[in-house]
């Protein structure tokens, strides 16, 4: 008796829908981990969460890297943005404000130094800044690479 069958069950309308709820569930799931990682550090302190959150931090990176490296191998950016120098910069610089901020306001309460909280805020700044530019332009540099490629194979097939 074959309790797993290869052969899909489902048509192309229940497949489409089927790809929909998987991906809403995902990124449910990516969010749900990185406010959750969020909300216990602000709350506890990063001292002492950070042997609890282990798990859900390594859950997340693995989310996030398999969704990574998965849309860069078949050449997928974006939906709407475009992988353009100033777009990358833009959200790395959207990115590192948020996350500066969020780090400025939990040394200030730790401390209670609004200067200690503003130098927070500029170092985290420019270091997230400079690592994820720098990250996304060589992403967006592979991502360019992989296209070029695919459409080159397509090409050569058409002819």
């Amino acid at each position: 008796m074959k309790w797993f069958n290869r052969k899909s069950n489902l048509d192309e309308m229940q497949e489409l829908k089927l790809l929909k709820i998987e991906s809403r569930g995902f990124w449910i799931g990516f969010f749900g981990l990185f406010v959750a990682i969020a909300a216990q550090t602000f709350f506890y302190g990063a001292e002492n969460v950070q042997h609890t959150l282990a798990g859900e931090f390594i859950v997340l990176m693995l989310m996030g890297i398999y969704l990574m490296g998965g849309c860069l191998r078949n050449g997928i950016w974006d939906r709407h943005l475009p992988a353009t120098p100033v777009v990358n910069i833009g959200l790395s610089l959207l990115a590192a404000a948020i996350a500066s901020l969020f780090n400025a306001v939990c040394s200030y309460r730790d401390y209670q130094s609004a200067s200690g909280a503003f130098a927070v805020f500029i170092v985290y700044f420019f270091m997230l800044g400079t690592v994820l530019s720098v990250t996304l332009c060589i992403c967006s540099a592979l991502y360019h690479r992989k296209k070029r490629r695919l459409e080159e194979e397509n090409t050569d097939e058409e002819n």
